[in-house]
């Protein structure tokens, strides 16, 4: 073994970019400390179950001397929550900030690192709305040092979805289903649901697109729901202290938005950057913080600022501040592009340099509005996830086999077909013996089967899932047909269905705030379409 290469996912830093690093730092820590902040920095290594609470469970787990469990922290909050349980009175206050190193698992050869810098404050035991003032105030005076001239604020509240939810007075399965396909913006699913409840309200129709523009409409349009009130009266102070103190800051809501971690209990703040399609800041109110650590709560406001966003600000050119790009949508080769061009042209987006693409990968619309890219159906996700792609479309078999972290929203009804279990006629589903199961998509395999109970030994292949019952390789397999015509050449019945496949539209979430007018329109006509081909 080369003992030069790094481990996957860690890097060397040096030169220029260190360079930037550390003023980034040393800016960070004077302006703190001449605002009467108080540094704190915690360990590297944290017991386990200080991470009870944090959503991502995607961490580094260590062992002590005496074999307890440790892990590399994946975030700097909830270590300075255990800190204050331990050593501090409770109904002190404290203002605190870090700038310390984190670290999460990321996908071997991914090109992730697991290691990266984040900086934050800490507002502890004030209760009063001042302390979101003050973080905000904060993160957009950093805004102001670093230069950083077109910082969006978002503001939304994790009480928001399930207060309007409650108020509908729906059931409580109802009401999860409803809010995951709210904070997923995956408008098909709202919609199904939505046609099952009587009298939904027509403010809420959009509900899953109700950000910028479009959720301020809808967020007027609710006030007669009390708590909600008072949440939209937290965002107005936001917004009219923002507006008098930082003028060329836009202000916006999103009324989909999903709590960052579980223990948030209110307001929640972000600085979006479009022309960087990310990120500056995020954070807000969490009252909850202490809870993980004894039985008594403390108010709490925290904010993160990305030093990753400040860096990739100021290693951009000049040519890179210029007029808006183009909407850059990834299509999956062949017949997924062939089925999604109508639908997309009937939206209202140019898709004419699409009907004779000979051997071009690339096309651009003729207003300029949108770029096309053609590759294959496995690396669509893969340009999302690099920033490259801001829209894919792309079957729903290719999506549940890969990590997502982009919105599901639309499902086109287009290349339909369906997951199965299929096999020989002497095949029995339900013995209880292990069972040899060969497939492409051990994912959808592994959920099937875990949800039945059962332990099974999958195969993954890559070519003709149906040799695998017909040679002995395997009992049974798990596959995808339109027809069913291939199965029934090869003797296989189907013995259960899965779970449909089409194809789905994703959208990458800085996208959906960089380019919201442009494809809110376009996701809107899309719904329209799709259901007047439903009736």
């Amino acid at each position: 073994m080369n003992d030069k290469v790094l481990a996957a996912g860690s890097r060397d830093e040096f030169g220029e970019k260190l360079q930037q690093k550390q003023k980034i730092s040393q800016m960070i820590t004077t302006i703190l400390n001449d605002a009467d902040f108080t540094p704190i920095n915690t360990p590297l290594i944290e017991r386990e179950s200080t991470f009870d609470k944090y959503q991502n469970k995607n961490v580094f787990r260590l062992f002590d001397q005496v074999g307890e469990n440790l892990v590399l922290r994946p975030d700097l909050t909830l270590p300075i929550a255990r800190f204050l349980s331990a050593n501090r009175q409770q109904n002190s206050m404290s203002r605190l900030y870090y700038i310390g190193d984190v670290f999460r698992r990321t996908d071997s050869l991914s090109g992730d690192y697991n290691q990266e810098t984040q900086a934050g404050i800490e507002l502890i035991g004030d209760q009063s709305f001042d302390a979101e003032i003050q973080a905000l105030d904060t993160m957009l005076k950093f805004a102001q040092e670093f230069g950083i001239v077109d910082v969006q604020v978002v503001l939304s509240d994790a009480r928001f979805i399930d207060v309007v939810l409650e108020n509908l007075q729906l059931d409580q399965d109802l009401r999860q289903r409803m809010k995951q396909a709210i904070e997923q913006k995956n408008v098909s699913v709202f919609e199904e649901l939505r046609a099952t409840i009587p009298d939904f309200p027509e403010g809420l129709a959009g509900w899953p697109l109700a950000f910028g523009e479009d959720g301020e409409t809808v967020m007027w349009q609710l006030q007669e729901i009390p708590a909600v009130n008072d949440i939209i009266n937290g965002w107005l102070k936001l917004a009219e202290y923002t507006h008098k103190h930082y003028p060329a800051v836009a202000v916006t809501v999103d009324l989909a938005a999903a709590s960052p971690q579980p223990y948030y209990t209110g307001t929640i703040i972000r600085g979006f950057v479009p022309s960087l399609g990310r990120y500056l800041f995020s954070g807000g109110r969490y009252d909850r913080l202490l809870e993980n650590f004894q039985n008594k709560s403390l108010p709490a406001v925290g904010m993160g600022l990305n030093i990753e966003t400040i860096l990739a600000d100021w290693r951009r050119k000049p040519e890179e501040m210029k007029p808006q790009e183009p909407i850059v949508m990834v299509l999956g080769k062949g017949r997924v592009e062939k089925d999604a061009r109508p639908l997309l042209k009937a939206a209202g987006i140019d898709t004419s340099l699409l009907e004779n693409p000979a051997r071009k990968l690339i096309f651009d619309s003729a207003d300029g509005k949108y770029r096309f890219i053609l590759v294959k159906p496995s690396d669509v996700v893969k340009y999302l996830d690099r920033g490259i792609g801001d829209v894919g479309i792309v079957g729903s078999d290719t999506i549940a086999e890969q990590v997502q972290n982009h919105y599901d929203v639309l499902n086109l009804q287009t290349g339909k077909a369906e997951f199965v279990v299929a096999a020989p006629e002497d095949f029995n589903l339900d013995t209880p013996t292990r069972k040899r199961i060969a497939t492409k998509y051990p994912k959808i395999a592994t959920e099937y089967f875990s949800n039945r109970g059962e332990d099974v030994e999958l195969i993954k292949l890559e070519g003709s899932v149906e040799l695998g019952p017909l040679t002995g390789l395997s009992d049974a397999i798990i596959d995808i047909t339109q027809t069913g015509n291939t199965l029934r050449e090869n003797h296989l019945h189907v013995y259960d269905a899965v779970g449909p496949v089409a194809t789905h539209m994703l959208v990458r979430a800085g996208a959906l705030l960089r380019f919201q007018l442009d494809l809110t329109k376009v996701i809107n006509n899309l719904v329209n379409i799709l259901k007047e081909e439903k009736e």
